[in-house]
């Protein structure tokens, strides 16, 4: 009975710790969150529009907050029959890690969008080329770019021509686009094309240039991205081996995993074990993430 009446005191303490440090850091933590979420909302908002999709920054607000407002309903419905610290702990952790996920998204879009532009890239160059050769000017080549080549290709080179049509210099065009598009390749196609429009020059000897450059460069990173595919495979193997063995473990001896989630040693476990994970994950990272 006495153990009984200190653990329930003790619970009690605990609780209103818990509630007078709410009370006292409860704005500043949601001050701290809501200036997150409003820049990933930003974040995303540009990102879209760079990938011409049109949505409004309240719309990316929603998701965001959603994604969030889903985590945690996601990290309560896992652990409702938890120590109740363990609970409120890793359900605000797992809110933290959907908030995040609307901006991991939009970066994959954007790497995949950089990515079918790459591919494309080389096509647009011949096309130029052979566009310059048979007589016509540069922005009518560029012209012709817009109307054959799918996008994101003909939606980069078309803004271009918009703004050079507005009144913008064609380089300024350009060089805006090479900022939009963040790639050695464009920048050094746009790079050359300003030399030569102020220096003088054969264009169409300078993409054939550029297309051969660029075509070693991409077989080079073909070859690295088969080479490092093993390591990356092998990381992401080794990450989420622990976790799938937890569930396993967890679904064929419930009482096994118990002390795991309800006791300070097995939360110091789960704090070292995600720790060394996310060390080697980046170090597998830094390892195959190589730079031609």
């Amino acid at each position: 009975m006495g153990a009984q009446a200190i653990g329930l005191a003790a619970a009690l303490v605990a609780g209103a710790a818990v509630y007078l440090f709410s009370l006292r850091f409860m704005d500043t933590v949601w001050a701290a969150l809501s200036r997150r979420a409003l820049g990933d909302a930003e974040y995303i908002f540009r990102k879209l529009d760079l990938m011409f999709k049109e949505t409004t920054l309240r719309r990316c607000q929603q998701v965001v907050w959603g994604s969030g407002l889903f985590g945690l309903v996601l990290g309560v419905l896992v652990t409702w029959h938890l120590n109740w610290l363990f609970l409120i702990l890793f359900s605000l952790i797992i809110a933290y890690l959907c908030l995040r996920i609307p901006r991991r998204v939009v970066d994959f879009m954007h790497e995949r969008y950089l990515s079918r532009f790459q591919d494309q890239f080389v096509d647009a160059l011949v096309m130029m080329s052979s566009a310059l050769r048979s007589g016509l000017s540069l922005v009518q080549a560029m012209d012709l770019v817009v109307k054959e080549m799918p996008a994101p290709t003909s939606q980069e080179f078309g803004l271009t021509l918009r703004q050079h049509n507005l009144g913008q210099s064609l380089d300024e065009a350009l060089e805006a686009m090479a900022e939009r598009v963040p790639s050695d390749d464009l920048g050094l196609f746009v790079n050359s094309v300003v030399v030569l429009r102020e220096t003088g020059g054969n264009l169409a000897e300078t993409f054939d240039t550029i297309v051969f450059t660029v075509s070693e460069r991409d077989k080079v990173r073909g070859k690295i991205k088969t080479l490092t595919a093993q390591g990356t495979a092998q990381g992401v193997i080794l990450i989420c081996m622990p976790f799938v063995m937890a569930v396993v473990l967890q679904i064929l001896n419930p009482d096994y995993m118990r002390p795991m989630f309800t006791t300070v040693l097995g939360w110091i476990m789960l704090g070292f074990m995600v720790m060394l994970l996310a060390l080697g994950g980046m170090m597998i990272r830094k390892i195959v993430n190589i730079d031609v």
